[in-house]
């Protein structure tokens, strides 16, 4: 275990984690410069499509006599998660900073988990060859930040490779190989329960933690570990702690980064197993892979879904399939959440919960791609809580680094979006905190804060509390009946600009029906918004191209009182449909 170094690449969105690891892979030779796809460890054509990484993805690689597992992270927020599981299975990480932008919302957030979990930090930073790159001012961020000497951080090029080979030195040279007792940092600072069980533990005992695993429809559930203790290998017969199932080991092997068969893994080993169940309920991430149940690992904490939204499958024949796609997602994601529903419109679906807006996205994007579907998602919402006639509404701490000279505009914004101002540091660049309703994060802050700012300012943000609110339901009704796919929890500062939105643009992609449809918004048992669908009218005044009646009024008067019963008839007993078409375009953004 003593050559064996397991790390991480930690950075902000963009900050060029999957370019460096690259380098990294070329200079052990583990893959040939020039002859493999760039960012190869982002295997998602979604990944590579948007420029950003949305999966972990682990691979070992072979220097000298040492062993290096290197595990990518995403850097966006709706990720974190992501990186949460991977910094469980290291003892350090490289902390990659963009000379061009420096420290920002997600550089800071990951270096926090990092430091919680006592791993040693390497500070880097990366895209020196940049025209604009400001080195010297990354630095001093750097050195304020985490307290480094100047000498300790690495400057380098992950594009060009310049920096790269003193980078891997420091890396073997200064993060710690796997100890023993390396299982103890899942104890919530409890070492002497840990050194106990370690010292129990027989060579033949297993434990180790699943922190990603996938569905292969051949071999079944392939699941990636950290060896904690003992050895896995082909035939050996072990226990999933948690779903308390027994199985026998079909496969055991390393990322290369393809998954590569060995003999055995074993403590300090990061890598992969072939379970061969089918039944993908029985696995799940964070659960650990032992010998004696006595012995599982406590895990990770489990991550609540703060944005939620409804996917149907447009073919309702595509319901048990969209079912299927979503239990094997869930191995790859568990932070998925997801229960069945009946919409009267859309026929069945599934609430589903996600980490945010981002991540909804890319959910439904791959159920679309990887399992062939059509779908369509109602717009993501939050969960308020409703308790003793009051409404709880989900407030998270965000924080917000921007240049001095965008405080102003990105103040006054986060008030527009009722925010309240926490806290301020601008010692070598603002960072700004605030309370804000998770509501207001998901609607379009983002996109107004990067407009604000030019683009400059980054945003992370954290689950704070549930606080209460001044809320109601707000229903939207056709013809005085509610539709609930349109139905939702909404602040009362915000009900009035909801319902006008809604009224209106429904007026537009509603086809015109026989008889008058109105809409209305029903807030607090008031009517707040409305407006009116104008039926078709045939002139019952014309037959056969002349004008019944004459000029006698009475007789005129009588044939469209006729017709005004006959709309009074049809609207009682019809019912609007609203098509599919309809939800599809008000729902896209």
């Amino acid at each position: 275990m003593k050559n064996i170094r397991n790390f991480a690449i930690i950075a902000h969105i963009d900050h060029g984690k999957s370019t460096l690891a690259d380098r990294l892979l070329e200079l052990t030779g583990t893959v040939e410069a020039g002859h493999h796809e760039a960012q190869m460890l982002d295997q998602n054509p979604i990944s590579r499509e948007r420029g950003i990484t949305i999966k972990l993805a682990p691979v070992r690689m072979k220097y000298k006599e040492f062993i290096l597992n290197l595990i990518d992270t995403p850097g966006h927020v709706d990720f974190s998660y992501e990186v949460d599981r991977t910094l469980a299975c290291v003892e350090g990480v490289v902390l990659l900073v963009d000379a061009t932008q420096g420290i920002q919302a997600q550089t800071i957030a990951n270096a926090y988990k990092a430091i919680e979990k006592n791993l040693v930090i390497i500070p880097v930073v990366n895209k020196i060859d940049m025209v604009n790159a400001e080195v010297d001012k990354t630095k001093k961020q750097l050195i304020d930040f985490l307290g480094v000497r100047d000498e300790e951080i690495f400057c380098v090029s992950a594009k060009t490779g310049a920096g790269v080979k003193e980078l891997l030195e420091a890396i073997i040279k200064k993060i710690p190989s796997p100890k023993e007792t390396s299982m103890t940092k899942f104890f919530d600072g409890k070492q002497q329960t840990a050194k106990n069980l370690s010292s129990s533990v027989s060579p033949n005992n297993v434990q180790a933690l699943i922190f990603d695993s996938y569905y292969d429809s051949h071999r079944g559930v392939i699941a990636f570990v950290r060896v904690f203790d003992g050895e896995l290998k082909k035939g050996k017969k072990v226990i999933l702690s948690a779903a308390n199932e027994a199985f026998e080991v079909k496969e055991v092997g390393y990322f290369k980064p393809a998954l590569t068969p060995q003999e055995v893994i074993s403590n300090g080993d990061i890598g992969y197993v072939v379970t061969n169940l089918k039944d993908i309920h029985k696995v799940s991430v964070g659960d650990s892979i032992v010998t004696d149940p006595s012995l599982s690992l406590p895990g990770y904490k489990k991550v609540k879904p703060m944005v939620f939204a409804s996917i149907f499958p447009t073919d309702t024949g595509d319901y048990l399939n969209l079912q299927k796609a979503l239990d094997k997602l869930y191995l790859n994601d568990s932070s998925l959440e997801f229960s069945s529903i009946h919409s009267t419109a859309l026929g069945a679906g599934f609430r589903v919960g996600f980490l945010g807006l981002l991540h909804a996205d890319i959910v439904r994007e791959r159920l679309e791609r990887e399992y062939d579907l059509s779908l369509v998602l109602t717009p993501p919402q939050v969960k308020f809580k409703h308790e003793n006639n009051n409404f709880f509404e989900p407030y998270v701490k965000a924080m917000i680094v921007c240049p001095d000279s965008y405080v102003g505009v990105v103040m006054q914004l986060c008030q527009n979006y009722r925010g309240k101002f926490m806290n301020m540091d601008n010692k070598n660049q603002t960072v700004l905190e605030y309370e804000l309703p998770m509501s207001e994060l998901i609607s379009d802050f983002f996109d107004n804060l990067k407009s604000a700012s030019s683009g400059y300012a980054s945003l992370d943000w954290e689950f704070l509390r549930y606080q209460q609110v001044k809320a109601d339901k707000l229903e939207l009704l056709l013809n005085l009946e509610p539709i609930d796919e349109f139905s939702e929890v909404v602040v009362e500062e915000r009900s009035y600009e909801k319902a006008s939105f809604l009224t209106s643009r429904l007026k537009e992609l509603i086809p015109r029906q026989q008889y008058e449809v109105k809409i209305q918004a029903k807030y607090k048992g008031k009517i707040i918004a409305s407006s009116r669908l104008a039926p078709f009218r045939k002139d019952v005044l014309i037959k056969s191209g002349k004008l019944v009646g004459g000029g006698d009024f009475g007789r005129k008067r009588k044939l469209l009182d006729k017709q005004k019963e006959g709309k009074k008839k049809m609207k009682m007993i019809g019912k609007v449909e609203i098509p599919k078409e309809a939800f599809m375009k008000l729902f896209k953004r």
